[in-house]
């Protein structure tokens, strides 16, 4: 089986690893851990104090950051006896998730849901929703759990 793990920076990302570390899959199944690199807009401060700054070296680092993200991810999986991979792509997250799912013929694809709603989602769209509507697969989407502190332990 193929699994596509489609990571960020966020909580929902860390949920959607656990999710597949905690599975038991087929014997020959690979995970491959991917994330995608958008475009990079330094903020407005940067660019006035370094109008002559080097992007090219700011988007490696946040490139490098991502693999690092991505190669730690794949290690807590094989920690888990799963075959993995990475793969940091170039591109806007849901069009590259799909992509990348339909060019590895990823099986499942599963993914962290900021579970944004209501005007931010309708501003800001859903990626997860994008990717659930439009990959060659079948996908699932984690979230953060909310702690109730009303919850006694």
């Amino acid at each position: 089986m193929r699994i596509l793990l489609a990571i960020d920076e966020s909580p929902a990302s860390q949920a959607a690893a656990k999710e597949v570390s905690w599975r038991l899959w087929p014997a020959d199944s690979t995970v491959r851990v991917l994330h995608t690199v958008g475009k990079f807009v330094p903020p407005a401060q940067q660019l006035w104090y370094d109008a002559g700054g080097n992007l090219d070296q700011a988007r490696q680092e946040i490139r490098d950051r991502f693999q690092t993200l991505a190669v730690e991810t794949a290690k807590d999986l094989a920690e888990h006896d799963l075959k993995t991979e990475t793969s940091i792509r170039d591109g806007e997250a849901g069009k590259t998730i799909i992509q990348e799912a339909m060019e590895w013929n990823a099986d499942l694809t599963v993914m962290g849901s900021h579970r944004h709603g209501g005007m931010k989602r309708l501003l800001l769209g859903s990626v997860a929703q994008n990717v659930i509507d439009h990959a060659p697969c079948s996908v699932e989407s984690a979230h953060q759990r909310q702690e109730d502190p009303h919850q006694e332990n």
